[in-house]
């Protein structure tokens, strides 16, 4: 055998791991995959800003309204998303199946940028929790911003990793794409920001002009932003003036960083892993980080220090943030939190096969056993009947679903081509009650004149009162 037949027999044998993986990660994503998606308002709005970009030819420079009301994200999550609506005219079909092949790009991205980094073995360990995770899968199915602040955060690392060997350019490349994910997919991601800054300073030559650069690479994602400020008598500047004052007062800062770390963020690391964020899971969780805390920071590497302070730069942000903090704030340390736990058990090939099989048994049977109501697929279909039904016809939709369901339907008319009316010939009541408490009689008795028919779609009655 020849050296270079060899050579590529070997690098055939490395690619058989990370192509098992792809193919399970795969395979588990296209698991009930039409059952997850859902259609609420975060997916509502990159539908809304398909229609207006392909239908009426206008393209808006900001995306979805924060929490906190006169925020807005930047544009780039909705006009990512023109590729799978402009493929399947206008309708969400495609949707899924796109951030599929994200996810999976997601995984050999990652692959290969911690096999550079760290080693072979940390690499297929840390990839192969991303790929099976089954709520990397959620997010991945969830269809908001948040889900590219993992792919952030793999150029974060990268690029750090590169400018610790000396490449300034790779700060500049890496502000960019800080400023790029905390304009677009979460202001949140300021921390992760602020961590990446910090541990470049660590570097023993560093540039003032090469940091100045870095600025101004982070602060130009924001150009459409202020664009669409100063077109809105400074709304947004009014707005960051309000959020200011209500967040500047002080707080009791020892009590919320103990139940930050209690009730937030292991119990939410736990759960990424082993699907519960119950005490024993928490403390295993707790126990894996910190054992991969101490083991990362024996590399005696400057880089190397990245890791822990990602999370504690975040973890004592939050502290001194007074809004409210939902447990998928803490999904922009997972890349660190995942490296961490992977550097930990592929030390201990025990410890490996007790993590091995709590892992994928918790994750796969969640997976396998999934199970949602409320779903794109039904509404679809929901939508589909009513529309089918009234043929040339106008018609009205009085919905009467819980606020947890009721979203949705308005965008998938209008989608579908044909919206309701006010003054609609035919009525159509959306209601969601158990089968045993259903009364289709009381309808009957409120239009005694109509014809009422009832049929049910997942757990959807349409009641049709023509």
């Amino acid at each position: 055998m020849s050296r270079l037949e060899k050579i590529l027999l070997g690098a055939n044998r490395q690619l058989i791991p990370i192509l098992i993986i792809v193919l399970i990660g795969t395979l588990l994503r296209l698991n009930k995959i039409n059952q997850a998606f859902p259609f609420d308002h975060d997916q509502e709005v990159p539908a809304i800003a398909a229609y207006d970009f392909f239908v009426n030819h206008k393209i808006t420079l900001v995306g979805q309204e924060l929490s906190f009301q006169g925020f807005f994200l930047g544009p780039i999550h909705n006009w990512i998303q023109f590729i799978p609506y402009g493929s399947c005219g206008l309708k969400p079909d495609c949707v899924p199946y796109f951030y599929l092949l994200l996810g999976i790009l997601t995984v050999v991205v990652f692959y290969l940028i911690a096999k550079i980094i760290f080693d072979t073995k940390t690499a297929i360990i840390a990839c192969a929790i991303y790929a099976i995770s089954f709520s990397a899968i959620s997010f991945e199915r969830g269809v908001n911003s948040n889900f590219f602040l993992f792919l952030s955060s793999i150029g974060l690392l990268f690029c750090l990793y590169k400018y610790f060997s000396g490449k300034d350019k790779f700060l500049i490349l890496g502000a960019f794409i800080a400023g790029l994910a905390l304009v677009n997919f979460n202001p949140v991601f300021i921390f992760s920001s602020l961590a990446f800054f910090l541990t470049a300073l660590i570097r023993s030559k560093r540039s003032l002009i090469v940091y100045i650069i870095s600025g101004i690479a982070l602060l130009i994602n924001y150009l459409p932003l202020v664009f669409f400020n100063f077109r809105h008598e400074n709304i947004l500047v009014n707005n960051f003036i309000i959020f200011v004052k209500q967040n500047s007062q002080t707080s009791d800062y020892l009590p919320k960083s103990v139940f930050l770390l209690k009730n937030v963020s292991i119990p939410f690391f736990a759960d990424y892993l082993f699907q519960s964020g119950a005490l024993i899971f928490s403390l295993i969780t707790l126990i894996l980080l910190g054992s991969g805390i101490i083991l990362n920071l024996k590399r005696k590497n400057a880089f190397n220090i990245f890791l822990p302070i990602w999370i504690l730069v975040t973890f004592l942000g939050f502290i001194f943030y007074r809004g409210w903090i939902p447990n998928y704030y803490f999904q922009q340390v997972l890349l660190p939190a995942i490296l961490l736990v992977s550097i930990c058990i592929r030390k201990n090939f025990a410890i490996f096969l007790i993590f091995s099989a709590i892992f994928l048994f918790t994750n796969i049977s969640r997976n396998i056993n999934y199970n949602s109501r409320i779903n794109y697929e039904a509404k679809k279909r929901v939508t589909e009947f009513i529309i089918n039904n009234t043929v040339n016809e106008t018609y009205k939709v009085f919905n009467n679903l819980p606020i947890s369901q009721n979203t949705g339907y308005p965008t998938l008319f209008k989608l579908f081509g044909k919206s309701p009316q006010e003054d609609g010939e035919n009525l159509f009541i959306l209601e969601s009650t158990p089968p045993a408490y259903f009364l289709e009689l009381k309808y009957r008795q409120v239009f005694p004149e109509k014809q009422v028919s009832v049929d049910t779609i997942s757990f959807t009655h349409i009641i049709s009162v023509k």
